[in-house]
């Protein structure tokens, strides 16, 4: 069991170092702050909590145990834990001020380059884009939202997979019948209203049924995804087609709830 579990804290590690660059600076700062630093107060921040810390993840006794609850999609967060850009950022400025004149300017320029070559042009990653508004959700999501939204009510929408993860960050009062957890495979429930409107081709009976049964003001589809049958033929009606996307509603849920 020691063994499994080294090895697979280890391989998550280093998973999570990447290409290891920013975590050495990071170990280099704590050794460097252990030698140099003397108040007490910034050594426990700076050198002990970071070092309890990574001596207990990689305990494989406390890591079984975590294991037991959560699984390797949790364990690895606590690597959050290591105070990494403070301890660096000290460290480096520690060691500039340690110097005098030119070996003060040059150190600082040094170091700033080591630090930008070790990280990473994080707007290049495919999970990231520029905001279209000043929420940092699609632009279709907050139409859609203030469209289906009633103020001082909730309602109650379900949407296709990917606005899920922004829905309730832009507006709380309108609810799902599941959540960005349906999209984590560790995580993942059985929804059949989620299988069947991110189906290649949804069936409109079932979605319509299925969104019945949660009591679905809305559901949004994307515009161009084909459906068999109709929304129509089972009390849903076109609410509005916002962004590429139809907005059914359910007028019987909405006028029972609403008047």
């Amino acid at each position: 069991m020691v063994g499994v579990m080294w090895d697979l804290v280890v391989a998550l590690f280093l998973d999570y170092a990447g290409t290891g660059m920013i975590i050495g600076l990071f170990l280099a700062a704590v050794v460097y702050l252990l030698i140099v630093e003397k108040r007490r107060d910034i050594r426990i921040v700076f050198v002990d909590v970071p070092a309890l810390t990574l001596a207990l993840y990689l305990f494989p006794a406390f890591a079984w145990i975590i294991y037991s609850f959560v699984g390797d999609e949790i364990y690895y967060r606590i690597l959050w834990l290591l105070p990494m850009a403070p301890v660096i950022g000290y460290a480096a400025v520690r060691v500039v001020f340690s110097l005098q004149g030119r070996r003060k300017i040059a150190a600082g320029v040094a170091l700033a380059v080591i630090m930008m070559l070790a990280g990473d042009y994080v707007y290049d990653n495919r999970y990231f884009s520029k905001a279209e508004n000043p929420y940092h959700v699609p632009r279709a999501v907050k139409e859609i939202c203030d469209a289906i939204k009633v103020e001082g009510r909730e309602v109650m929408a379900a949407f296709p997979a990917e606005m899920l993860q922004y829905v309730r960050q832009y507006e709380p009062t309108v609810c799902m019948p599941y959540g960005r957890e349906i999209l984590v495979e560790t995580w993942r429930h059985q929804n059949t209203l989620f299988d069947e409107m991110n189906a290649g081709t949804p069936d409109a009976k079932k979605i319509a049924e299925e969104a019945k049964s949660y009591s679905c003001h809305y559901v949004i589809l994307p515009q161009n995804k084909e459906i068999t049958g109709s929304l129509e033929t089972y009390e849903y009606e076109v609410f509005a087609v916002i962004d590429g996307y139809i907005v059914y509603e359910d007028p019987t849920i909405y006028k029972g709830l609403w008047e």
